[in-house]
């Protein structure tokens, strides 16, 4: 057979192909306009909304609902209340002194006797005795250590409590009408007639002297002082309530024994029974007696050896009162030392301890 009416199958083929061609063409143009279209209006609505671009999750299947718990409401709590301030306590003033405080030890609540101490809220007394050679002689003294709480309980006493002189009394009188604790012989004031005399702050003379001074402030300090050699004026404007005339000082700044007594004379510079004070520090004093023209039993010292008594005591000032047949220390309404010339001589004055209700003293030992 002949081969057009083949030729003429495919010209048919080829021209189907290319409707088809540009019908898908058109198609596609169509989709295009209609995908920018879609874009075109979306997109502003997407800038606007970020989350339309989170991809939605997948549904999840609901849990089964939790019972449902009651809870009763608690009541309401009150606002907490104002904590009412508790007043911190006023202190407790202490009623005791500075020296008892200070020298709490030596005191005790109640008194306290013995044949040879005494000890109260104010007052403490212990009186040793001791012998000592000096030349080849014997003598015995004795010491009283004391402190006190005040110097109410370190007081002068007068004869009749008043200035008068050539005016003496017993010693064991003095000691009754003081409400003496413990008492030794004074500086004879009475048998001076001019100096400088001061006694529980009363001042009965302002005259300097020749003679060496003692001096006891209302502080509680003690100095000695030259004959000639000190201001009255600042004395008593330093507060002095006590002013003993006689000599002479025993010990020098530091505290040592002094061996030579230019102011001493007379009698004075003998071997003799001995009256002297001695301080340590305010509150704290010591009375020292020595028997003496007593053959056998004690002679007396001279002036180096009592200042040497104070020195080994560690006094930082001492000072010799009226000796010879004066030199007496009484304690408890009695006799301590044995005082010289058949039982002594009359006093004028005494230094004493003493505080009020003393007769009453718990007697130990």
């Amino acid at each position: 057979m002949p081969n057009p009416p083949i030729r003429r199958h495919r010209r048919r083929r080829r021209q189907k192909a290319l409707w088809q061609v540009i019908l898908l063409d058109i198609l596609t143009a169509a989709l295009i306009l209609g995908i920018y279209a879609v874009f075109k209006l979306a997109l502003p609505a997407m800038r606007k909304s970020p989350a339309a671009s989170v991809p939605t999750p997948a549904p999840v299947e609901a849990a089964e609902p939790a019972p449902a718990v009651i809870v009763e409401a608690a009541a309401p709590t009150p606002p907490p209340a104002e904590a009412t301030p508790v007043p911190t306590p006023e202190p407790t003033p202490d009623p005791r002194t500075p020296w008892q405080i200070k020298f709490a030890e030596h005191f005790t609540e109640e008194p306290v006797l013995t044949d040879h101490s005494y000890t109260s809220p104010e007052v403490s007394i212990d009186i040793q005795s001791f012998s000592m050679e000096e030349n080849g002689w014997t003598s015995v003294y004795h010491v009283a250590d004391i402190y006190v709480a005040s110097l109410d309980n370190f007081k002068t006493y007068t004869v009749n409590g008043e200035l008068k002189y050539w005016s003496t009394a017993d010693v064991m009188e003095l000691d009754r009408e003081s409400n003496a604790i413990l008492a030794i012989s004074g500086d004879f004031y009475s048998y001076q007639q001019s100096g400088f005399i001061m006694r529980n702050a009363q001042l009965y003379s302002s005259a300097a002297g020749y003679a060496d001074i003692c001096v006891l402030f209302s502080d509680g300090r003690m100095e000695t002082y030259a004959g000639g050699q000190y201001d009255v004026d600042q004395i008593l404007a330093d507060g002095a309530v006590q002013v003993w005339q006689f000599g002479p000082v025993l010990l020098d700044a530091e505290g040592h024994a002094l061996d030579y007594f230019p102011r001493a004379q007379g009698t004075v510079n003998q071997p003799n029974p001995r009256s002297a004070i001695g301080y340590y520090e305010p509150g704290h004093y010591c009375f020292v007696v020595v028997d003496g023209r007593q053959d056998e039993y004690s002679h007396g010292l001279l002036l180096p050896g009592l200042s040497r008594v104070f020195e080994q005591l560690g006094c930082t000032c001492a000072y010799n009162l009226d000796g010879g047949g004066s030199a007496v220390m009484t304690f408890n309404h009695e006799r301590f030392s044995r005082q010289s010339n058949g039982g002594g001589r009359e006093l004028g004055d005494i230094l004493l301890i003493t505080e009020e209700g003393f007769p009453g003293a718990a007697q130990e030992g």
